[in-house]
């Protein structure tokens, strides 16, 4: 009897704790457009004139409420980078890498708002340079002289917007602090590129935390 009652109490204990971790989380979709630019050190300004290139986002964001107003977001995301140009010396044209980013915000939730900031982290998976007057090309991320991007990249997140309760519409900035030049290619010198990416974008939230 009492290992009965003891296996009772210790479900209904285990039950509780779930329900009560699930009523603390929501998860939600999240897509949007980004303009996307990248920031060359001085070495570069001659060659080459970045301007923004329209790409997107999407993936799956969680927030997991720690307070009434508080919540940590994590969140895993398909993120397109990258620039375009288009001038007398290098024609028209685009590199557009994307990456698999996890962000991790901390989120400040008030009445019918919401801002946060956090660092992210992003892994390059694939992407095309488009040339006029030439082929496609596939991107290619490591750290050897002859890739195109280095495969990790890293920053740091703010983004604001309007919550509607299931519906959020936002606005953020990404500002990529790692060096995006291979490794081999830069080695020695103090060349570098840097990311910067502005998004709009929709999220729909569903889940226990703020229903």
């Amino acid at each position: 009897m009492k290992t009965v009652l003891k296996t009772t109490l210790i479900g209904a204990l285990l039950f509780g704790c779930l329900n009560f971790a699930a009523a603390q989380v929501n998860f939600g979709f999240k897509a949007g457009l980004n303009l996307a630019n990248v920031n060359f050190s001085e070495e570069f300004d001659d060659l080459v004139d970045p301007k923004m290139l329209i790409t997107f986002q999407a993936g799956v964001i969680a927030d997991i409420n720690i307070s009434e107003h508080i919540a940590i977001q994590p969140g895993l995301l398909l993120v397109g980078k990258g620039f375009k140009i288009d001038d007398d010396l290098s024609g028209k044209g685009s590199s557009n890498p994307m990456y698999l980013q996890v962000p991790v915000n901390v989120l400040y939730k008030g009445n019918m708002f919401y801002v946060g900031a956090g660092p992210y982290v992003g892994y390059g998976l694939y992407g095309k340079v488009k040339q006029d007057g030439f082929d496609d090309q596939d991107l290619n991320f490591g750290s050897e002289v002859d890739d195109d991007y280095a495969a990790l990249d890293f920053g740091a997140n703010i983004e604001a917007g309007v919550d509607l309760g299931m519906i959020r519409v936002g606005a953020g900035y990404a500002l990529g602090l790692a060096n995006i030049f291979p490794a081999d290619f830069r080695e020695g010198s103090d060349i570098s590129a840097k990311h910067g990416v502005i998004s709009v974008n929709v999220a729909y939230m569903f889940g226990g935390g703020d229903e």
